[in-house]
């Protein structure tokens, strides 16, 4: 009897031939060109969570800030009253905190809220970061930093930077100009920009955000005049325009558009009242309170008496 067996069928797969490589590739092409001008448009995922993270870190910072001024008289951190006696720093006279005003710049008040645990030097460092000069300050000194007049009677680390233009800088963010002085009597309240260098819960008074570029002016119609060419531009904004995230002193934080809000106003010596730039000191400000932030490396009693750093 003859056997009768299965056909076998052959164990092969078909190669794809040129055509259909060709055609894989122009469908991936078209994918990629429509997806990317969306991308492109919005900074993708990535760019959306440094926004965010950066806003949530500014506010941390303000929330800090607000904690310290509550242990002390409603003020944000000045140096040059909380180290009347130059255990940190040998700027000014000894007991008197308004010849040591010096000592009120950028990184020395933040590292105020360092040394107090309040904050991390992490935190001053943005997710959107672009200038490679601004670091992390990993070898910040907690306790007995060498850097001090007198160590073991130290209040902050006077090591921690903020001017990138000579090294390292040690912060992203820009913070109010704390110019003014204190009132003479003990329950008088603060002038200048002291008045607003606490924990007022005022809407409208920025104290903390991104850094912005050096203004030198406005042009006819009231806009700001600045280099377009700046590296803040590239923080959260577009090639030439500033976009970044501003914190007020009601602990908000906002992601402003423009440098000059309309809601942010302040009072003209002529009369009525403008949009105020962030980052400039404008001439015409009949009050000397307009919002004026930046990262201060000098510091003082009077406005003309600070400089700030950009980039």
């Amino acid at each position: 009897m003859a056997l009768v067996g299965k056909a076998v069928r052959p164990n092969f797969r078909r190669a794809l031939t040129i055509i259909e490589v060709v055609v894989a590739l122009l469908f991936l092409v078209l994918i990629i060109g429509i997806c990317l001008p969306a991308l492109t448009r919005t900074g993708g995922r990535g760019s959306g969570y440094r926004q965010i993270k950066d806003g949530t870190m500014i506010r941390n910072v303000i929330q800090a800030m607000t904690i310290f001024a509550q242990d002390n008289k409603d003020t944000y951190p000045l140096p040059s009253m909380v180290d009347v006696n130059n255990q940190t720093l040998s700027i000014g006279t000894p007991g008197d905190s308004a010849s040591q005003r010096g000592k009120d710049t950028s990184n020395h008040i933040l590292s105020i809220l360092i040394f107090n645990s309040s904050i991390s030097p992490e935190l001053l460092y943005s997710p959107a970061e672009t200038n490679a000069s601004i670091k992390i300050f990993s070898e910040y000194q907690n306790s007995n930093p060498q850097a001090a007049a007198v160590p073991a009677n130290a209040v902050w680390d006077p090591a921690l930077r903020c001017d990138f233009s000579t090294g390292a800088g040690h912060t992203s963010y820009a913070m109010l100009m704390p110019s003014g002085d204190t009132a003479a009597a003990a329950d008088a309240p603060a002038r200048g920009r002291l008045k607003s260098w606490s924990n007022t819960f005022n809407a409208t008074e920025a104290v903390f955000g991104n850094r912005g570029p050096l203004i030198t002016g406005k042009d006819a119609k009231g806009n700001p005049i600045y280099n377009k060419k700046s590296n803040t531009m590239a923080i959260h904004g577009g090639r030439t325009t500033w976009e970044g995230n501003i914190g007020y002193n009601d602990n908000h934080v906002n992601f402003e558009t423009r440098m000059d809000p309309t809601e942010i106003t302040y009072k003209r010596a002529g009369g009525g009242t403008h949009p105020d730039i962030f980052f400039y000191d404008e001439p015409d400000d009949a009050d000397g309170l307009n919002t004026c932030l930046g990262i201060w490396v000098k510091a003082g009693m009077l406005p003309a008496e600070f400089k700030g750093v950009h980039d």
